[in-house]
């Protein structure tokens, strides 16, 4: 799809996934990734309760996918044959290059790679658009699954955003680690593998 930029937000196709756009046939998929706990530990929300709360999930992200400043995929397991989490763009900057990486992986799929082939693709995609320059993410601090992942692939520590997380239920708030990639990151570590 070609947003109101004429960038190409396209299917991204990796070795074991493929990120793929938006599509609400897969919503059972999300849902049974969305109603287990531990995917909820470092989000600032519970866990869903229902296929409604799926819904409305999934219809706020669909909103804002394909606009100027916004993209998400779906994370499709080839093997599985289903949807097992979402990693998105968003708050894209086209005039400075830049863009947050936003992402959710089913707790089933933790600590397999399959996040890793998704950023792959996406930063593959990203840093070979024309005038784009820098990646970012916000992680919680105690996120070390995420924080291994990320460092392990190149992305920077650039600071701590101390308590910038909020539990609306209890009040509790705690700290997100902010990680950047740059364009020369990416063309740095491209000529190493070559």
């Amino acid at each position: 799809m070609v947003n109101n930029m004429g960038i190409q937000f396209e299917e991204l196709f990796g070795e074991r996934i493929n990120l793929i756009n938006l599509n609400s046939n897969y919503i059972n998929d999300i849902h049974e990734y969305s109603i287990i706990p531990i995917f909820y530990k470092y989000l600032e929300y519970d866990c869903f309760k229902s296929i409604d709360e799926t819904n409305i999930f999934f219809n706020k992200i669909s909103s804002r996918s394909n606009d100027i400043d916004c993209h998400y995929w779906m994370i499709y397991s080839k093997e599985k044959d289903k949807v097992v989490g979402t990693i998105g763009l968003h708050d894209i900057d086209w005039r400075k290059g830049s863009a947050e990486l936003t992402y959710g992986l089913s707790p089933n799929f933790w600590g397999k790679g399959f996040f890793s082939e998704s950023l792959n693709l996406v930063v593959d995609w990203f840093f070979n658009l024309k005038n784009t320059n820098r990646l970012f993410l916000k992680t919680s601090s105690s996120n070390n699954g995420s924080i291994n992942s990320v460092s392990n692939y190149g992305f920077k520590k650039e600071g701590v955003l101390r308590e910038f997380y909020l539990d609306e239920k209890t009040n509790a708030k705690w700290d997100a680690i902010i990680f950047s990639f740059l364009k020369s990151d990416y063309l740095d570590s491209n000529a190493k593998k070559n």
